[in-house]
């Protein structure tokens, strides 16, 4: 044919590209679209009468892959005349096959482990649909400018029937086939092999079994790879693994081959993550963020998981520095917890009490907790009694005989905290309401039953008038989640430049918390974590609320109230009363806070009836106690409803029936 023909009225050729057995294939231009294409004319003599059905068969059943990204695309099939059965017009890529950029020795292994992947995906599909290739080799491995690799030419494939496992027929390009296709019997893995020996010689720009033919075959079969030592060693296994010659110890199919290059490339990616992050340390954390997507785009790796490893290693990185900086303050610990002994034996009671100051100034790490380690060592130069023969533990033992008012007065003084000098509990007074006396409940985790007993992200029931601040403070005490591990640094942060007056750091850092809170809950909402989701909302409505952007606060809370909802509804189902009235609270103190007025009482509604149907249960079960705090709560909440359902009404009833059977 010549160039500049025009064939079939449609399609004009602009240039030959190449030739096989089977076909010619050349650059066209589809005349009335304008768009190149590559045009496949098949050879008459290739399939006689008796074959037109092996042809007929292929393209039918290849016709449910062409669209795959990593095949290339068919977009039709024209009858062909004279010498050309038929045309297949395919889609034309704008770049080199792999043998020749193999040639050009300009692929890295992030390029090859890239290529690989694709030709696994490529792959999946085609023998997901019972698709034999038989002939993945270089040349058929077209790559687009962005080095996306697509599989091409299915000429020669052979196409599985329901009662066909194996194929027979020993056909191909040999350099790249399989040790068992030489004997027949082979399945979808020698395209697997013939996949590890394209990326082998694309790895290391030489073939792994050098000679003549026969030889290459003998020690294919004997598995005696070569120039292994010009593998990277990450990929070196891949490779043995890929090139094996029992076919049962290979990859066995094309997503474990896929799996396993996926899981170099994110390696692969982590190491150069690593590297920039420890070099950034004194840049700009736009610079270090340009940088790291530009690397995630080079391994093509999707934002979530670059994400993902990215905080690992930051979190890594910080707790080996933090790490550090304790093992460095721990010797200067030590030091002066020496010096003030060395100051106790020549009975200098000022420079032993000075040195043991200064080493708790430096596990207190803080200008409250210094202020209040001054107050301490204040009252220990007054309660204990002057003596010139002291040592250390002498002190210590001379502390724990103080009577307990001086032991008190000096832990008061300290204002330590209330798990240290938690007041016993009292037992509730029946004149006062169970909302008045339960406080506790508000600063406490609750337990998702639900969950087999595990915190439900370690919220507290919301307290109207309590601020963000304190509310953060709250919910990050427990750290039960990784991603909680990341807000709590960010929120450490903020508290640190609140100590430093530094009041614009302080804010971007709280909406800096408020935007990572945001983008975990989008996160979990994919995963379906119907609790994550509502907890990390309402964490963003607390952080947003602290940075003064009361306008994105009200957006969180409004999703996190949804979602309370949702999380009510789902333990609604399960007769988890009381957790699904706690949601339901939660819910309207983000509708509250969302200045959604009907909402909230809706919730507020929703709670009372759970609340009652747990009174009713623990009533039934002989717990006046327990029904009598849920009804209390009832009517606590009922007061600020503007229509009150029928629980709040039935509650007071069962109020005044425990009050017959209490003291009847």
């Amino acid at each position: 044919m010549k160039i500049n023909e025009l064939i079939l009225g449609k399609y004009r050729l602009l240039e030959f590209l190449n030739s096989g057995s089977f076909s010619s294939v050349f650059r066209a231009r589809e005349e009335m679209t304008n768009r190149t294409v590559a045009l496949k004319a098949i050879s008459r003599d290739a399939y006689p009468a008796d074959r037109m059905r092996y042809l007929l068969t292929e393209l039918q059943a290849m016709s449910n892959i062409w669209g795959h990204p990593n095949i290339v695309s068919i977009h039709t099939v024209e009858p062909g005349k004279d010498k050309y059965l038929a045309w297949i017009v395919m889609e034309y890529i704008e770049g080199d096959n792999l043998q020749k950029l193999v040639q050009k020795g300009d692929l890295t292994l992030t390029d090859v482990l890239n290529i690989g992947i694709d030709i696994c995906n490529g792959l999946k599909t085609a023998h997901a649909h019972n698709i034999l290739h038989r002939d993945i080799k270089p040349q058929n491995i077209l790559l687009t400018s962005k080095k996306e690799a697509k599989i091409a030419d299915f000429s020669i494939a052979r196409i599985f029937g329901e009662s066909t496992k194996f194929a027979v027929t020993m056909t191909g390009t040999r350099r790249y086939m399989a040790p068992e296709q030489n004997y027949g019997a082979y399945d979808y893995r020698a395209d697997l092999y013939a996949t590890g020996l394209v990326l082998y010689e694309a790895m290391t720009k030489q073939f792994p079994f050098s000679g003549e033919a026969d030889e290459i075959d003998r020690k294919k079969a004997s598995g005696e790879i070569e120039n292994l030592e010009k593998c990277p060693e990450e990929f070196r296994n891949f490779a043995i693994k890929a090139l094996h010659r029992e076919v049962d110890k290979r990859f066995q199919t094309a997503k474990e081959m896929y799996d396993e290059l996926d899981r170099i490339r994110r390696w692969q990616y982590e190491q150069q993550a690593s590297a920039l992050i420890a070099e950034s340390a004194d840049s700009p954390e736009t610079e270090l963020a340009g940088a790291l997507e530009r690397c995630r785009k080079t391994f093509r790796l999707h934002i979530d998981i670059a994400e993902q490893i990215n905080q690992n290693l930051f979190f890594e990185m910080r707790s080996k520095v933090e790490k550090e900086n304790r093992e460095r303050v721990q010797i200067r610990i030590k030091q002066h917890y020496a010096d003030a002994i060395e100051y106790a034996q020549k009975q200098d009671i000022d420079g032993t009490l000075r040195e043991l100051h200064k080493a708790h100034n430096l596990f207190l790490q803080d200008a409250e907790f210094v202020a209040q380690a001054d107050i301490l060592f204040k009252e220990l130069t007054t309660i204990v009694p002057d003596s010139n023969t002291l040592t250390v533990n002498e002190i210590a033992e001379l502390i724990q005989k103080l009577s307990e008012s001086d032991k008190m007065n000096l832990l008061n003084r300290f204002s330590l905290t209330e798990e240290i000098l938690k007041p016993e509990k009292q037992p509730i007074p029946e004149e006062q309401f169970d909302d008045e006396v339960e406080q506790e409940e508000y600063v406490k985790p609750y337990l998702s039953k639900h969950r087999g007993g595990q915190s439900a992200g370690d919220y507290r029931v919301l307290i109207e008038e309590a601020s963000p601040e304190f509310l953060l403070d709250k919910v990050h005490e427990d750290i039960q989640y990784h991603h909680e591990e990341e807000a709590a640094y960010i929120y450490q942060q903020a508290q640190i430049y609140t100590q430093q007056e530094n009041t614009h750091q302080c804010l971007n850092q709280y909406k800096k918390l408020g935007a990572f809170y945001h983008r975990h809950a989008r996160r979990f909402i994919k995963m379906d974590e119907v609790e994550l989701v509502a907890n990390c909302y309402t964490r963003a409505r607390f952080a947003y609320t602290a940075s003064k952007n009361h306008r994105t606060a009200r957006k969180n809370a409004k999703n996190g109230a949804v979602y309370y909802v949702h999380l009510a509804r789902q333990l609604e189902m399960q007769r988890a009363w009381t957790e699904a009235g706690k949601s339901y609270i939660l819910a309207a103190d983000n509708y509250r806070f969302a200045q959604l007025e009907l909402e909230e009482e809706k919730c507020e509604s929703s709670a009372t009836v759970c609340y009652f149907n747990a009174a009713e249960s623990a009533h039934l079960n002989g717990d006046l106690q327990t029904a009598y705090d849920y009804c209390m709560r009832i009517l606590s909440i009922g007061e600020n409803l503007q229509n009150p359902p029928r629980s709040v009404v039935e509650a007071q009833k069962l109020v005044e029936e425990i009050w017959k059977e209490n003291t009847g």
